[in-house]
């Protein structure tokens, strides 16, 4: 057909077209291309020959981010876009500014000390609130009520009538291997942050040792945690004064796991109790019947006793009692043969009759299962470090916790206190078998005499010292009289000197070691 024919002409005619216009297409798009190499290769080598000659393009600012490149024919496009906005970084921990270590030129000059005046509580309550042990406005209150108050035994230290500093002194009557020797307490030592490191510290405790000197102690005692600071000032170093801590289910574990096969029963029908007021002189004589095998104990009479219980520094005292419980005056139909004193979650004192062994492991059963009843979750018992029932407490742990505090003491006065403990020497003598008299010399910078033990009796000569002496210093003298050192150990460190391999002999006999024990409940504010 005529126009069938001319369709097809017109499409054979058509297809040469397109692919002319095709390749054509082709062509230019291979001619761009290669347009862009070239350009390329131009401005790369250009930019290689501008850098002989040029210095280096600046970079970008730090911390702005490239986030596309894009070729055109006319050009590169380059997008950037600004750092995103940063947090503040959280400190979790605070910056304390650093303080100088030296004191401003006017805290260097020397502080005034003088007893505290009735107006100086809400300052001296300021001054002491950082301690550990801080007191209350009731500690100030009970203390009025002590039975040896005196209110020249608080000292405070003043610069331009500002007060910069505070220790307190108690005169106090302690046992020393059986016999009481007059002793003074030195508590609460302490300097505004701003003032340390210019001795007023130091000027506060040789103070407190003139007015402890000047209502008769012979022997100066503390508890600190600045041991080394008054080891420089002469103070020995006594021991640890230990708080371990522990979980009520796990002791009470330990104790019901041990207590038949190491420690036997006390005694059976053995009762347990809160105590009542009636009761303290069954409480007193325990303690006595205890604290004379210590060294550092109080001897409590009973109007200081009540003073202790009117101040309140304890929560409960649970009493153990054999026999029927009544309620009787003078112990007739029940007998108490123990005591627990517990401030919170604290054990403060926990003593037994020696005719027990083994009650205080009872006591202290007791008052864990009164802690789980109670939902506490730990409790802290605090006694000397010779006490086996730390380890009960503590389990596999160590018994020396951070919290612990060192006992320090101060011979002022060594003659007196010889002779307070001549007795108890004389006794230690006749002991040992020695019949025949005995002589052992001391030579140190406070003190230089010799102790006689003849006849069963004991006596202190200052001036001589015989043919076997001890040279040592007053620290190490110190230790010897209370009982915390051993002759062998001192002579093997050097700290001790012996004349002959008697004086180590005697020194050993005379002065043994014996467990130090200093209680808490004394010191504890109300």
């Amino acid at each position: 057909m005529p126009g069938e024919g001319n369709r097809q002409g017109a499409e054979r005619s058509a297809r040469p077209r397109a692919r002319i216009v095709a390749a054509t297409k082709q062509a230019a798009s291979a001619r761009q291309r290669g347009a862009v190499k070239v350009a390329e290769k131009a401005t790369v080598g250009a930019g290689t020959q501008a850098a002989k000659a040029r210095p280096p393009a600046k970079l970008p600012p730090a911390g702005v981010s490239v986030e596309s490149i894009e070729v055109r024919p006319s050009g590169t496009v380059v997008s950037r876009r600004p750092p995103p906005a940063r947090r503040p970084p959280i400190i979790h921990l605070p910056v304390h500014p650093v303080v100088p270590r030296t004191p401003p030129s006017w805290m260097l000059a020397d502080c005034d000390i003088a007893p505290a005046r009735a107006g100086d509580q809400h300052e001296i309550l300021q001054l002491l609130s950082p301690l550990p042990a801080a007191p209350t406005r009731a500690e100030f209150h009970a203390a009025v009520d002590h039975p040896d108050h005196d209110s020249a035994n608080r000292l405070v230290a003043r610069i331009a009538g500002r007060l910069v500093g505070h220790a307190e002194v108690v005169p106090r009557q302690a046992f020393i291997g059986g016999v009481t020797v007059p002793t003074g307490t030195l508590d609460r030592v302490a300097v505004l942050p701003e003032c340390r490191g210019a001795g007023h510290g130091q000027r506060l405790v040789r103070a407190a040792e003139e007015r402890m000197r000047h209502f008769g102690a012979a022997i100066a005692f503390s508890r600190t945690r600045i041991a080394a600071s008054f080891h420089e000032m002469g103070w020995a170093v006594l021991g640890r004064d230990c708080a371990t801590p522990g979980r009520p289910a796990e002791i009470l574990a330990r104790l019901l796991e041990r207590g038949p096969a190491s420690a036997p029963r006390a005694v059976e029908g053995i009762s347990m109790r809160q105590w009542r007021h009636v009761e303290l002189p069954a409480i007193l004589r325990i303690y006595r019947q205890n604290a004379a095998r210590f060294v550092g104990p109080l001897d409590r009479s009973e109007p200081y006793s009540r003073w202790l219980v009117s101040r309140g520094a304890f929560d409960s005292i649970l009493v153990a009692l054999v026999g029927q419980d009544r309620y009787d005056l003078h112990e007739t139909t029940a007998r108490i043969v123990g005591y627990c004193i517990q401030s919170g979650n604290r054990v403060l004192e926990l003593l037994a009759d020696p005719e027990f062994p083994g009650l205080e492991r009872d006591i202290l059963a007791r008052v864990c299962a009164e802690a789980i009843e109670n939902d506490r979750q730990q409790i802290i018992y605090e006694s000397g470090s010779s006490d086996p029932l730390h380890r009960a407490v503590a389990g596999e742990e160590s018994v020396v916790g951070v919290h612990d505090r060192m006992i320090v003491a101060k011979v002022l006065d060594p003659l007196r206190a010889m002779q307070a403990a001549a007795p108890a020497t004389a006794e230690r003598v006749a002991a040992a078998g020695i019949r025949e008299t005995v002589e052992l010399g001391i030579d140190a910078p406070s003190f230089r005499g010799s102790v006689i033990v003849a006849d069963g009796k004991a006596s202190v000569h200052p001036g001589r010292v015989g043919r076997s002496w001890m040279k040592l210093a007053d620290d190490e003298l110190a230790r010897l009289l209370l009982g915390q050192c051993d002759p062998v150990e001192a002579v093997a460190r050097g700290t001790m000197e012996p004349s002959t391999q008697m004086a180590q002999r005697l020194a050993g006999i005379l002065f043994p070691r014996l467990p130090l024990w200093a209680p808490v409940w004394d010191d504890v504010p109300a």
